[in-house]
């Protein structure tokens, strides 16, 4: 029932024209439960359109920043889910960040934006060798600075835990990763209503999934295995959660 309720959802969002009215609250969050869908299942094709088609729309008042929020969230999941051509991924990320940075025009102090900026610039640094440096540099501050702004955002929180855990493997980054996935999911916990309506809500099956990650650094196949089971309570259809699983064993 879930997947055919689904697929209807996608077949509005995607026969829509991109010249409609301005979208609605509950369009924005039928926009954000088709993104964690598809990156849930792992379908580069719906994110990767899905990213082009809110690029062009817009929201009013409060709202005004989310299709541009939203346009860059699936192009980074897009892009996350995309191993194979560094030139694809290159266009998923200069979209996210293209469109992160139109959000911020609109709204400069939303700490949501900039987590996000962050990430696909970390991302960046991580899949695109030749301009590692100064996407990690851009990384690096608009990671810190969402932090700064919100201090509570659990989703800056994870967005650099994951980041980091992208990037390095020493001791020390691989801490201070799972401090703040561990904090992130306290946030999640106790804030879990959006900042704004029809704000994000995503990331605490995200986080328990790199907090296994971070179990399997060290070697601890328990935790690994209790956080890879948590995920999956929380987003049964989290494919990377079911296909880690499966990896270590029940």
């Amino acid at each position: 029932m879930r997947i055919f309720a689904m697929l209807i959802l996608l077949a509005g969002i995607f026969g829509a024209s991109s010249a409609s009215a301005a979208l609605k609250v509950a369009d924005l969050k039928d926009r954000a439960a088709v993104i964690e869908y598809a990156s849930q299942t792992g379908d580069w094709t719906y994110l990767t359109r899905l990213s082009m088609l809110l690029a062009d729309e817009k929201a009013r008042g409060d709202a005004a920043p989310l299709p541009h929020y939203y346009a860059a969230l699936a192009a980074y999941r897009a892009a996350e889910i995309d191993e194979d051509v560094e030139l694809r991924v290159g266009v998923l990320l200069d979209r996210c960040i293209d469109q992160t940075k139109a959000a911020l025009k609109i709204r400069p102090d939303w700490s949501e934006a900039l987590a996000l900026a962050g990430a696909c610039h970390g991302l960046a640094a991580r899949r695109q060798p030749l301009s590692a440096l100064i996407a990690g540099n851009f990384a690096a501050r608009e990671l810190k600075q969402a932090l700064v702004i919100n201090p509570e955002n659990p989703r800056a929180m994870l967005l650099q835990a994951v980041t980091l855990l992208r990037r390095f493997e020493d001791p020390d980054r691989v801490a201070l990763a799972r401090q703040l996935l561990v904090d992130a999911i306290a946030r999640f916990e106790q804030f879990p209503s959006p900042t704004m309506e029809g704000g994000p809500t995503w990331g605490e099956e995200h986080a328990h999934f790199w907090l296994a990650h971070v179990a399997s650094l060290n070697r601890d196949t328990s935790a690994a295995r209790d956080h890879l089971e948590q995920a999956l309570l929380i987003a049964p259809d989290l494919k990377i959660a079911q296909v880690s699983l499966a990896r270590i064993g029940r």
